[in-house]
């Protein structure tokens, strides 16, 4: 079984409520009438019916041999906004993707936003999603409002997943600094990448990922640069003026983080296999995004020199084991 861990969904009401906003997330429309989400200077979209209509996607997907997604709506997310609109744009989030679920519970199944800026907040939205709307993780940015994701604050919401024994899915966002990336969308083509590998390793140095031994992280696309850069990430282990206190290497704690396979590239995904192993890779497509590739999600893998059991694991099997799903 074929399953799509990273997929985006826009339900229409929360689309609603980012074309009434005037803030720095919002909607804009172009010359050509497309319209385009607009985070910090980075632009999402265009915003076609595969966002949002369940009866084109299910066709989209099964035109792809994928048999599941698992829907999430991470960037921009809502952390840009107050507390009370996060809040409200998060229910409004799970509760469209727990109708997808109702609609099309054999294609799809779902991972929660939270409101992230207000821990209580987020702690109740959590609880909601999972136990009430039976969700089956939740979604994160790589910085929340700025934000990293070792911060104090969030370490209560890690404790709550953690008991609940759900994951949490990074997602890649605008990085600070983005004010030098607005042009050829630089934000998203590069500044994604720098902020999945800055999050993660700030997770690992300051030991966020040994406080939660029990607690699943995916990260996006390969893990960006990480099984690239992993050796150059240990120095700062080794380097006593670095102050990483951790009870092991940085890698080892890298290796131990699941990713999504966005990338599609088999040098890049051979580096990825050799680095996490086929038990750490979950497929992903980043649907419907421009620069995703929903049709080359499930051939890249069947392209890799692998054993095909190796391939069962990235094509489903890690998902399933990692979400609970009894399929």
């Amino acid at each position: 079984m074929n399953i799509d861990f990273h997929a985006h969904v826009y339900p229409e009401d929360y689309l609603k409520k980012l074309e009434a906003s005037t803030g720095d997330v919002r909607i804009e429309t172009d010359n050509k009438g497309e319209k385009w989400i607009l985070s910090m200077g980075a632009k999402a979209g265009p915003i076609t019916p595969d966002f949002f209509d369940l009866d084109v996607r299910v066709d989209r997907i099964t035109e792809t041999r994928v048999d599941m997604q698992i829907l999430s709506s991470p960037h921009p997310g809502v952390d840009r906004f107050s507390p009370e609109e996060s809040a409200e744009m998060s229910r409004v989030i799970n509760n469209g993707i727990a109708k997808a679920v109702r609609q099309y519970p054999k294609r799809f199944q779902g991972i929660a936003m939270l409101p992230l800026i207000d821990t209580r907040l987020a702690l109740r939205e959590l609880d909601r999603a999972i136990l009430e709307l039976g969700l089956k993780g939740m979604c994160m940015l790589t910085n929340v409002a700025g934000k990293t994701p070792d911060s104090d604050f969030l370490l209560p919401v890690y404790e709550r997943a953690q008991q609940l024994g759900v994951p949490i899915f990074i997602h890649p966002t605008t990085p600070l600094g983005a004010q030098v990336m607005q042009e050829w969308r630089l934000a998203i083509i590069l500044g994604f990448e720098f902020d999945i590998v800055l999050s993660a390793t700030r997770l690992a140095y300051a030991g966020v990922l040994d406080r939660f031994p029990e607690l699943r992280f995916v990260i996006s696309h390969l893990g960006a640069g990480i099984p690239f850069l992993a050796g150059r990430i240990d120095r700062g282990y080794h380097d006593p003026t670095c102050g990483i206190k951790t009870k092991k290497p940085t890698s080892e704690y890298l290796r131990e983080l699941y990713c999504d396979t966005v990338s599609f590239y088999q040098p890049a995904l051979a580096m990825a296999y050799e680095f996490y192993g086929a038990s750490r890779m979950v497929l992903g497509s980043d649907f419907p995004l421009i620069i995703g590739d929903l049709p080359a999600a499930v051939p890249s893998i069947e392209a890799m020199p692998i054993p095909n059991r190796e391939k069962e694991k990235i094509l489903g099997e890690n998902v399933k084991q990692l979400l609970k799903l009894d399929i």
